[in-house]
């Protein structure tokens, strides 16, 4: 089997109607990278990345006519990825994970005007392109070519996003909504006010669902190393599953480490990790329980695996960021998976609403894994034609 093709299309959607903020910024323009590696054989891989490769707030811009112009990730993967795996064997995922990496040792000479972040996040996408023709080619879903025996995973659902006008009241029936659609874990943004106000609103939500309902909290680097300690001790007695990302970027592994050591709450982090060098200091020197590597972001499938391996040996359990459809399949097929992240609002995350016609299913706080060859979700081609940017 022979790599004949490589499509890379960017799609971008347009900002929320209403603001949804975090710590210490609000979310933009929703990005994504969709890349389709054909083959000799008919077989086709579809793969999905966003984050750090795209340059906020979009993934394309207009030229001095007027015309739209494919930027970042998605040119990488054009004009830079393409040419390498051309046809390459799409099997040897392993050998080509290494010639695509190899090229960040001198990015500007090998993807000038990019850097490092790109081109890791057009190697996730090809790379779990690759994993998808890998299940394909053996009629299996990647969660059993995984070794993985269920299809079903817990998920959770993240909100508690600050909006303006948005009162206490209105954060708990926000919560009591989730609790009605069938979720048992919610993840709380915090850090965007202050300490006692948001120990108000954690303290708030779980009273309303009880103490058997899973609350984690997500500061997404707001807070320094002193706060984020006071904020872990203050919140022990609600019964917190984990605090993720509590320390600013400059300080997210001795500084976690710190915070790691000074509470009970188990600390999560590692959707920021470019690779396994990151995820290797974050468990060993950062104290994380709870390893969160986007394989989307950067690196794909072939990578986390290894980030997985070093879970394995250290007691850390594996929690991926954002796109379920993907990372179910790793928490299925490994036994450090522990739950997906999933966003059932619309208008916070347009692309599970709008991007497939076939996908997992949510329900009662489960996500049901597709029995269909590789990833087994099918993209919606009119999304691609209304949203996309073909490099």
């Amino acid at each position: 089997m022979k790599i004949t093709e490589i499509e890379a299309i960017a799609l971008v959607w347009p900002p929320p109607e209403k603001q949804y903020w975090t710590a210490l910024r609000p979310i933009g323009r929703v990005s994504e990278l969709i890349v389709r590696v054909h083959t000799d054989t008919g077989l086709v891989g579809i793969g999905e990345a966003h984050g750090a490769g795209m340059p906020f707030p979009g993934i394309y811009k207009q030229d001095g006519a007027g015309n739209i112009q494919p930027e970042g990730a998605s040119r990488v993967v054009a004009e830079v990825l393409k040419p390498a795996l051309l046809g390459e064997d799409p099997l040897d995922n392993e050998r080509l994970w290494d010639k695509m990496f190899a090229l960040n040792h001198y990015p500007g000479w090998a993807a000038p005007g990019w850097g490092r972040p790109q081109i890791m996040t057009g190697m996730a996408a090809i790379d779990i392109a690759l994993w998808d023709i890998k299940g394909k080619a053996a009629n299996m879903p990647v969660y059993k070519l995984l070794g993985g025996t269920r299809n079903t995973v817990p998920c959770y659902v993240t909100g508690g996003y600050y909006q303006d006008g948005k009162t206490l009241a209105d954060l708990v029936q926000e919560c009591e909504t989730y609790a009605d659609m069938g979720y048992d874990a919610i993840k709380l943004k915090i850090g965007h006010v202050g300490v006692e106000e948001d120990l108000e609103r954690v303290r708030s939500v779980r009273e309303a669902l009880g103490p058997d309902f899973d609350l984690m909290l997500d500061v997404n680097e707001g807070y320094d190393v002193p706060t984020a300690i006071r904020v872990a001790r203050l919140m022990e007695p609600l019964n917190i599953r984990w605090l993720e990302e509590p320390v600013h970027w400059y300080d997210r592994v001795e500084g976690l480490g710190q915070v790691a050591a000074s509470t009970s709450i188990p600390i999560a982090s590692g959707e920021n990790a470019a690779h396994r060098w990151d995820a290797r200091d974050l468990i060993h020197r950062g104290g994380i329980k709870i390893m969160q590597f986007d394989c989307t972001r950067s690196g794909g499938i072939t990578e986390c695996l290894k980030i997985a391996g070093m879970c394995a040996t250290q007691n850390v359990r594996l929690a991926p960021h954002h796109d379920p459809q993907v990372h179910g399949h790793l928490v299925a097929g490994l036994p450090v998976g522990e739950i997906v992240e999933t966003f059932p609002e619309a208008d916070r995350d347009p692309v599970w609403n709008e991007l497939f016609t076939i996908r997992p299913e949510i329900k009662n706080s489960q996500l049901t894994l597709l029995d269909r060859p590789g990833w087994g979700f099918e993209l919606d081609e009119q999304t691609l034609e209304r949203r996309g940017v073909w490099a």
